[in-house]
């Protein structure tokens, strides 16, 4: 559970009077993060003041859930049965308010953010209360994680580009020895040495030949996949984290070739993604010990480039997105993208996001991954970085 000392810590530097968390049935994972996963059936707001202790309003019937000595000797109760006492209840627990946190976000664009619903907003509005972007809070609470995570993130990065390297390597031997491997039985060798190494995901990898590459989530499977043969280039895009509460995702994406030299039409293009992660890697260096930087920044500085060498139409998602301690290697944190969304959320220490160029193009597709984890105002790659294409029959 987040710690209600931590939160009112934030609250108060962000100079906000509280975070006022407005959920209905568990649906709001920052309330069932701080209550626990109770049967609450009715309209609930948990409300942590910067200072005073923390309340929550409730409706009389998931009293039954909430009487427990543990959580009333962390919050008050302040009970309603009807709509309107609900409402009185609100307006008087709120009248010293002039500033507080909601989970909004501008145009609704960050929907992991965008939890409170409009009337409930609105009510709050009514009553003279400025309400601010609990996005920042949020991911100070759910997406910064401990030192052991950070190893953990560590361990199955070193794994996951070992793991890569092999599978290069079988494509190799496959086609050495039967003249053609395929999307599908690179996948599968790839999932089971994750599972031999301890790790575990949330969907099997994608491998990719030319035109298969150029759709991002093309995923080949047992019945859907393509030969890989001779002069075919391949992406490998992997994720997995070590099987632990803790785990953190690695998720990088490796370009090869199947051939001893690379086509100089791969080379080239390729090139135009390394020199993009680098654009955004040397950005990051320069301006987080400086200022605050967020996340829809890198996206533009990723775009900008792609664009300036006429491929900007073919880069078809956001530049980055947040890893934490979660299921998905996709976290609640802050993701680097002025594309799909407009992400205003700061890039603060103990966070990691991927870094992820691509050029879809109709003839070929092609991207580059790795992953940056944020330490003393400082970008720190721990994923790898490709610099050039695998030649994989030199391997």
């Amino acid at each position: 559970m987040l710690d209600l000392k931590s939160i009112q810590k934030k609250i108060k530097e962000a100079k906000e009077d509280a975070w006022i968390i407005v959920d209905y049935e568990n649906h709001n994972q920052a309330l069932v993060s701080i209550l626990g996963n109770k049967m609450l059936t009715r309209k609930i707001f948990l409300v942590i003041p910067s200072t005073e202790k923390p309340y929550l309003i409730c409706h009389s019937i998931d009293t039954v859930f909430l009487n427990d000595e543990a959580t009333k000797s962390k919050f008050d109760l302040r009970v309603y049965k009807t709509w309107k006492e609900m409402l009185e209840i609100e307006k008087a627990s709120f009248a010293n308010y002039k500033n507080v946190f909601m989970d909004i976000s501008d145009k609704g664009l960050l929907p992991r953010i965008s939890l409170a619903d409009y009337g409930s907003v609105d009510f709050v509005k009514s009553l003279g209360i400025s309400v601010s972007s609990s996005a920042d809070l949020l991911q100070a609470m759910t997406a910064v994680y401990s030192p052991r995570a950070h190893a953990l993130q560590l361990e199955a990065d070193k794994k996951a580009l070992a793991i890569k390297d092999e599978a290069f390597k079988e494509i190799k031997r496959l086609i050495e020895k039967d003249g053609e491997s395929d999307e599908y039985t690179i996948q599968q060798f790839i999932a089971r040495r994750f599972h031999e190494e301890g790790m575990v995901y949330d969907d099997p990898p994608i491998v990719a030949i030319g035109k298969n590459a150029s759709n991002p989530h093309y995923g080949p499977d047992e019945k859907t996949h393509d030969a890989i043969r001779k002069g075919d280039l391949v992406l490998i895009d992997m994720w997995a984290k070590m099987e632990d509460k803790e785990g953190v995702y690695a998720d990088i994406t490796w370009m090869g070739y199947v051939g001893t030299e690379i086509p100089e039409i791969y080379a080239k293009r390729f090139s135009i993604l390394k020199e993009d992660i680098d654009k955004c890697v040397a950005f990051l260096e320069d301006n987080l010990p400086k200022r605050k930087v967020e996340g829809y920044e890198v996206d533009d500085v990723s775009r900008a480039y792609i664009a300036s060498k006429g491929y900007g139409e073919y880069f078809i998602h956001r530049v980055g997105h947040n890893i934490a301690v979660d299921v998905s290697p996709h976290g609640p944190g802050v993701n680097m993208d002025n594309y799909e969304s407009h992400d205003f959320r700061e890039i603060v220490d103990g966070v990691t996001f991927s870094l992820e160029p691509g050029i879809y193009s109709p003839d070929f597709g092609m991207r580059s991954e790795t992953n940056v984890y944020i330490e003393k105002r400082h970008p720190v790659v721990v994923a790898g970085r490709q610099k050039e294409i695998i030649p994989i029959l030199s391997l």
